[in-house]
């Protein structure tokens, strides 16, 4: 029987429904650059919860556009995204799930392929910052999501073991950094990442009610 000491939650696409805004506005834009449409599954599978890096290399190759051209693009994304994020959704339990967390002395941290800025004014805007513990990125670690660096990372900085960790992921890429991490993996999926392949991944449960299934682990220790 392990009890659990933290929540571990990816941010993109898991805390708030950033995926979807972020595929609209990368839509877009594409399409005032190259005049050609943004194949939503090419985008899905090549660059869905990995990094800004992957996601250069990939439109610029796949869609023949100069790096000086998608440095614009990018420019333009970082202030679309930017007025966007206000409206974007918290993805469903979330918020009541933060509070039970709370309530109940259970850690949460936030580990995320993003930057520290994004994550940071997202929950502000949110109003969900002040219940987080602790954040780390990509940036924080030699390697990033799909490894598990992150999760271990995360789990040292709450001080808890990762095994009693419940680590919460949408994207493939970060389902498998958590599972390789030793979390107890709940996966939640949305409407984006619902089209990954996850049948090699070692995740406990997929698209729950995430608060009752948190709660249940808490109060009933991870098994």
């Amino acid at each position: 029987m392990k009890r659990v000491d933290a929540v571990i939650f990816d941010y993109d696409g898991t805390i708030v429904d950033t995926e979807k805004l972020y595929f609209q506005v990368m839509s877009d834009l594409v399409r005032k650059y190259t005049g050609r449409e943004l194949e939503k599954l090419g985008y899905i599978y090549n660059v869905s919860g990995t990094s800004v890096e992957r996601c250069r290399e990939y439109i610029t190759s796949e869609y023949n556009m100069e790096e000086k051209i998608y440095d614009k693009l990018e420019r333009e994304v970082a202030v679309e995204m930017a007025d966007r994020i206000i409206n974007a959704e918290i993805l469903p339990y979330i918020e009541e799930t933060f509070i039970f967390l709370k309530e109940n002395n259970i850690k949460i941290g936030v580990a995320s392929n993003g930057t520290l800025e994004h994550i940071i004014d997202g929950l502000k805007k949110h109003d969900l910052y002040r219940y987080v513990d602790d954040i780390v990125t990509k940036y924080d670690v030699e390697r990033g999501k799909p490894h598990p660096d992150i999760y271990l990372m995360s789990a040292e900085r709450l001080g808890v073991n990762i095994e009693n960790c419940i680590a919460v992921e949408d994207s493939r890429p970060g389902a498998l950094a958590a599972s390789k991490s030793g979390a107890y993996l709940i996966l939640q999926t949305n409407d984006i990442t619902k089209h990954l392949d996850f049948t090699d991944v070692d995740y406990k449960i997929k698209n729950c009610n995430l608060l009752e299934e948190v709660k249940k682990k808490v109060l009933n220790n991870l098994k």
